[in-house]
């Protein structure tokens, strides 16, 4: 039986479901060795403030997030010189629970949605360089690369590959 979940804007009372699925993923990815994210990278209060921008979609609800994603309409880090017909999806999160449903590319089919009901033309994302399984995944997807950023020595993040889809 598949299972079906409402989207629905987050709330304050949120924030901290949200990093606990990301940390919950992050702890997976890098049992796994993968180079995506870390533990405590994103906080409660990153969060708050992402919520309070109407930035973040969870279900299936603020006591039990587990499935999310956050849409931005600026990237200043990742894409300095954007123009501002695009939105930015980050932080797609399918509990493990969920794995093997398909659910992922429907968030992201979801997340492509919200997009053009802004009556914006491009999504974009992004994803570490190395993490080649999600890089096929976003190709799978319509996306096309469009370059790697290095951060630098002096930044503790990894280089990530850009990724842009016309809708």
């Amino acid at each position: 039986m598949e299972r079906t979940f409402t989207l629905r804007l987050a709330d304050g009372a949120a924030a901290s479901e949200i990093v606990r699925l990301r940390d919950s993923l992050a702890l997976w990815q890098q049992e796994r060795g993968i180079e995506q994210w870390s533990p405590g990278e994103l906080t409660a209060a990153q969060v708050s403030e992402q919520i309070d921008m109407c930035e973040w979609w969870i279900g299936p609800d603020s006591r039990d997030v587990l499935i999310a994603f956050r849409l931005s309409q600026r990237d200043e880090l990742v894409w300095p010189d954007d123009h501002p017909d695009s939105t930015y999806i980050h932080g797609l999160m399918v509990d493990r629970s969920l794995s093997g449903q398909g659910i992922g590319q429907k968030l992201l089919n979801i997340a492509e949605e919200k997009i053009r009901s802004q009556e914006k033309t491009w999504a974009k994302l992004d994803c570490v360089a190395s993490n080649h399984t999600l890089r096929r995944f976003y190709e799978n997807n319509g996306y096309k690369e469009r370059g790697i950023v290095d951060f630098g020595p002096e930044v503790s993040w990894h280089p990530v590959m850009r990724f842009e889809k016309k809708l």
